[in-house]
Parts: C-alpha cells; structure tokens; sequence
C-alpha cells in the first residue's frame, strides 16, 4: 500500500512538472514574434538555451539523466514541438536568421576561444576585469554572447554529442522558409575564409617575432615556416575558388604541411630555452602559437568540406565552448603560461642539486668536509649577529645589517667550495624529478629508489656536518674572547633567551617550516637570477663590453663573463636567502605578524654561545634536552618543507601522476625496512661503494 501510494506522489509529480515545463516552453515560443531588437533576439535566444539546459525534470528517461544527454532530448523536443506549431517555428526560424546576420561570423571564429591581449600581463588584467566589471550589452561583443549562451563547463560535452538526426532537424530550422527580405542573411563560409587570412596573418607576426626567430636555427627569416604562411593559404584560397577538387586537396596538403613545420619551430623554441632561457611574455606568445595553429586547423577543414558534416561543426562548437569557457579563467591563464617557466627554472636548479647527490664514500667524505667548512663560517656568522644586536639600532637597520652578515657568510660558503646543508634540499628535489620518467619499470624503480637513499643521506651527511663543526668553534671563539677579554659575549639573560628559542614546547617547530619555505624560495630565485642571465644573453654582453676590455682587457672580460654565468644562480641564491633570513621577520613585525626564523645551523651556533654562560651543570637539566631536541626538529622542518615544495613544484612541471608518486613512496618505504642505515651512510644495494655505479641485478 505504502509503494503504492509512493508510485501515485511520484507520477503526480512528474505530470505537474511536465505541465510546468511545456508550459514554459510554450510562452517562451510564443514570445518569439515580439522579438523586434537585435538585443531583445539575443536575450530570447539565451532563454531557450537556459531551457534546453535546464536540470531535473522528469519528462527525460532516467538513461538519458544518467549519460549526461538530457540537453539532446530537449533539443527533439523543441524541434518537435515547432513541427506541430508552424507559425512559431517561422518566428524562430527568423530569430536564428537575424542573429547570424547580425552578429558577426569573423568575430566568432577569430576572438571566441583565443588571447585577445599581446602579453601575458595584459590579458590577465583583461580577464580580471571580465569578471570585476559589470556584463557589457549582448550586441557589444561575441565572445560574452556567446558566453551567454554556453556559461557552464558542461556545455561542451553535451554540445558535442549532439547526434545527426538532431543536426539536420536545426539546419533545417535555420533554414525554414526563408523570405525574400533576409537575402544575403547567411554569410558565415564568406566569414570562414576572412578569419583565416585574419589567423594565418596574426601566426606569421608573431612567429617572425624577435623572441621567437631569435630561437631558431634558420639563418634567413624567409626560410621559417611562418614566413611560408601566407603564401600557402594564398595558394589555397587559389585552388578553392578555381580549380579542380584534385588541386584543393593537394594544395591544402601543402597548407596542412606548413602548419605542421610551424609546429615543429614551435618544438625548436623550446628546445632552445636552456640556452637563450624563458620569458612569461614569450611563453604567452609560444601558447598564442599553438592556439592559433589549432583555429587555423579547424577553419582549414570547414572551409574544403562543400557539405556540412555534424561530426566537425558539434567538435567545432564543443572546441569553441570549451576554449570561451577557459579564456575567463585567470588560474587557467597563470598556470599555462608561468608552468613553463617554473619548469625550466627548477631544471635549472635541477643541474646545480646534481652536485650536491653523493653516491660513494669518497664523494660521502666530501660532502661532509665541505658542510664542515660551512660549520666554521657560521660560527663566525653566529657571533656577527650578536655585534649586530649589540649596536641596539633599529628594527630597519638591525635586519639590514642582519641580512648583510648572512649574505656575506653564505657567499664566503659558496666560494670557498663549502656547503650549507639546508640550502640543498630545494636543489637535489628538482634533480630528483628529472628521474621519475621511467618508474613503470622494475629497473626504473629500482634506480630512482637508490637515487633517493643517495639524496637523503646526502642531506644527513651536511647537515651533520654544518651542526658538528659549528657547536664547537662557537665554544672556542666564546673561550679565546673569555680569555683575552675576561668575560662572555652574551649576557645570562640573553644566554636564556637562546635556549628557549630553540625549546621544542615553543614555537620553533612553526618557525623552522616557516625558515623552510624562505629556503625554497631563495633556490627559486636562484633560477630564476640563471634563466634571467640566459634570456638577456649576458655572457656575450659582458664578454663584449668595452668598459670591461678597457679595464681589464680582452681575455679577463671573457673570464669575468665566464665566472658570471657559472656563478649567477649561487650568488643569487645566497644573497637572497641572506636577505630573506635578515629582513623578513622584521618586515613581519611591522605588519602584525609574529613569525621568526630558525636556521638549524644558525641556531645551533646560538645554542652554543649559550652553554658557557649557562655552565657546564646545564648539560644536566631537561632546558637543554629540550633545546637539542628542538634543534633536532628544526632541522627537519628546514630540509622536509623546502625539500616538500620543491618537490612539488618539480612533480607538478613533469605531470608525475598520483599512481606513480604513490609507488614510488612504497618503493622507499620497503628500501627503508631493508636497508636502513644506507639512509644515513654509503652503505647498501646496488651501488659499488668506492664508484658510486650501480651494481646489476644477478
């Protein structure tokens, strides 16, 4: 009884609201003949769309709710309903009309879908203001009609599977009895071929661009296939208006073939980006590229096809859809044009994280020598720091000067061959990515996991280094100072300010990520300082300068270039995280924000000076277990969140997909179970501890 009376509520529901429905639709048909305006037939022809996608109504098949083909239905239905309605049909057939008329075809195919501004910039503020500023009238532009009519990303999915009896039934809407009145009303193939020559004349300025030709290898801009362009579709256009349907295929073949090296110039560009490195400008330009060749592509085909065939002109629409929907998205924009660059910025970092990867001991044994020596510049460092907070200036000057002793200290590290160990994780992540192309094989696997034990007792062995050398050269500065001057360097109380900075019951696990992510932004910034040098050709500029041949002659400018470019990312990079260590907790105080750094290296250096002041007795209380142990986990967040991001980064430019980074985390975690101490020495499979090769499987 109770099914029953289920049964009974639902049909009752479904007869009300197909009522409702038709009822809708017939004053919606019925309104069609007070359409007078261009304006008022452009809100009618939007208020049918929203119709046709109108969601949850029960006169559909529950299958076709399912598959997503519910707009198809409505579309039969319309059609059906015009049928029995001629005199509404007319009116419609009118509306469909006046809009092609009036609206213009060249717009449609050469503005819908495709960058309106020249540079990056520009377009994004573009868009920014699409979505700020208020809707302009439906007549002002096609591309926010046509947003109009398609506003949902679902649009393009069920636009293209519109099937070729529905196709026919709206061709021949459109073309239902068309009076004398509306002659020349259908002028969009003439639009086609205008569009065309508009796309094939926008590729070629660009291609011939400087940014563009300047990266490939043709000596003669007319031998670019940009240049090739116009004749090409010349020809075409030739062939399309008087020759034989034979020569039109062979001449579009041609057409097609140009298209095709326009691509492969593209593929060239690219390839010399290492070289002549990246812009955001010239990315936006390669992404223009692309998109235009695409448009060209497709035009190409509707104008040598004589019949309209539903299969291209619904790909066509959905395409145009699709392309409309993503020219408003501002993430979309960012994303394709600056993934690029950050790629080739953390390849470049990638080339510099090589040399921090060991694979046998000897290369271990230096690595850790060379993080030692990192551990004595700091202690010198630590005690600058405390000249600094000695002078009590201002916040202003005391991160000045703060970031003057990093930068110089980090520099000092740099040049004289040492390490900092917390600077390598954002570097050897990149170089780690370049190696998780082949993970689908054992082998693969198997290489990238031993990559990995390499990378991370890699960063155990610095790290160590830096905090092993440092505690005891703050020790024996502060014993020598005691000596001379008969007196420490800090107060008690300052003494115990150092200790509870570091208290793992603080804040310094927060403060260590916090140091982390300025870690990955200075390894950013480093190659992005390499690419910038790339990409305004520097080396030759300073090889060639005459203020430097008159200086310091001939061969010393190229020697000064020469150093510049192999030094450009480490001297970025260390100025920079110099800076950012000094000045961004002070910057942070201004505004309200309480944020610190602490540096594992840094702070253990603190942590030292503090232990002769305290006593030796301090060794004995839970402050100083708990200050090492907050040391400890300093130094885990330093390496895990700058090595985290950059990973990220990395994976995210080599499209590394979920499946693969999960088998990769199993790989290491089973390495891990079996071998554990190759984690933290050169020890372990497949690797010859004194060349560093791997061993092959027997």
């Amino acid at each position: 009884m109770f099914e029953q009376l289920k049964e009974f509520a639902t049909r009752f529901r479904q007869y009300r609201q197909r009522d409702k429905i038709h009822s809708e639709l017939d004053a919606l048909l019925g309104a069609a003949q007070d359409c007078h305006s261009l304006e008022d037939k452009l809100h009618w022809l939007i208020k049918l769309l929203q119709w046709v996608r109108y969601e949850g109504s029960l006169i559909d098949a529950p299958e076709d709710l399912a598959s997503g083909r519910q707009p198809i239905v409505r579309l039969r239905f319309l059609f059906m309903v015009l049928e029995r309605n001629p005199h509404w049909k007319v009116a419609v057939a009118k509306i469909l009309r006046a809009v092609i008329r009036e609206v213009s075809g060249l717009e449609l195919y050469t503005e819908t879908g495709l960058p309106r501004e020249l540079g990056m910039w520009s377009e994004m503020w573009d868009r920014l203001m699409m979505k700020v500023l208020p809707t302009p009238p439906l007549d002002h532009e096609i591309g926010y009609f046509f947003w109009a009519l398609f506003p949902d990303k679902e649009d393009s999915e069920w636009v293209a599977t519109i099937d070729q009896v529905t196709f026919n039934s709206l061709v021949e809407l459109i073309f239902f009895e068309v009076g004398p009145e509306e002659d020349g009303w259908n002028h969009l193939r003439i639009d086609l071929e205008d569009a065309l020559m508009y796309l094939v004349i926008q590729v070629r300025a660009i291609g011939l661009s400087p940014a563009v030709r300047h990266r490939l290898d043709q000596p003669n801009f007319r031998d670019s296939a940009f240049f090739k362009m116009v004749k090409a579709m010349e020809e075409f256009f030739q062939a399309y208006h008087g020759s034989t349907r034979s020569e039109l295929q062979e001449k579009a073949s041609q057409f097609r073939s140009v298209i095709w090296e326009c691509r492969k110039e593209l593929r060239e560009v690219h390839h010399h980006l290492d070289e002549y490195g990246v812009s955001v400008n010239l990315v936006f330009q390669m992404t223009r590229l692309r998109v235009y060749l695409s448009r060209i592509e497709n035009l190409l085909e509707m104008i040598i096809n004589e019949t309209t065939e539903c299969a291209k002109v619904t790909t066509f629409m959905s395409n145009l859809i699709a392309e409309n929907q993503e020219l408003r998205s501002i993430s979309s924009l960012f994303s394709q044009n600056v993934s690029l660059l950050a790629r080739k910025v953390v390849e470049r970092a990638a080339e510099t994280g090589e040399h921090y990867i060991t694979r046998s001991k000897e290369q271990y044994r230096e690595m850790f020598q060379a993080a030692a020596g990192g551990g004595i510049v700091t202690a010198a460092t630590v005690y600058f720091k405390v000249m600094i907070l000695a002078l009590g200036a201002s916040p202003f000057l005391e991160g000045m000067f703060a970031s003057l002793n990093y930068s110089i200290s980090f520099l000092a590290i740099h040049f004289l061959g040492f390490t900092l160990g917390t600077k390598q994780p954002a570097m050897t992540a990149p170089a780690l990515a370049e190696k998780m192309t082949a993970v689908e094989t054992e082998q693969g696997m198997t290489e990238l996991v031993t990559e990995i034990t390499h990378l991370i007792r890699s960063q155990v062995a610095a790290v160590f280094g830096n905090v092993l050398l440092v505690v005891p050269c703050v020790i024996l500065i502060d014993s020598i100072i005691y000596i001379i001057f008969g007196g420490h360097v800090i107060s008690e109380a300052k003494a115990l300010k150092q200790f509870n900075d570091v208290d793992i019951i603080g804040p310094a696990i927060l403060y260590g990520s916090f140091t982390g992510i300025l870690l990955w932004t200075s390894s950013i910034f480093a190659g992005w300082s390499d690419n910038w040098f790339a990409l305004h050709s520097l080396k030759r500029t300073l090889s060639s300068s005459p203020s430097l041949k008159a200086i310091f002659g001939k061969k010393a400018a190229r020697l000064i270039a020469t150093f510049a470019e192999k030094n450009m990312s480490g001297i970025a990079g260390n100025i920079s995280l110099g800076v950012l260590l000094g000045m961004t907790p002070e910057i942070l105080k201004f505004i309200g924000l309480p944020l610190d750094i602490r540096h594992v290296t840094l702070s253990s250096g603190n942590l030292a000076s503090a232990i002769p002041v305290m006593g030796i007795d301090i060794l004995q209380t839970g402050m100083f277990w708990r200050a090492v142990i907050g040391i400890f986990f300093i130094g885990v967040c330093n390496v895990g969140v700058s090595f985290s991001l950059a990973m990220m980064v990395a994976i995210k430019g080599r499209n590394i997909k979920a499946p693969q980074r999960k088998a990769i985390k199993t790989a290491v975690w089973k390495r891990f179970r079996r071998h554990p101490l190759s984690f933290f020495l050169p020890v372990g499979p497949n690797m010859n501890p004194d060349t560093g090769k791997h061993v092959p499987h027997s």
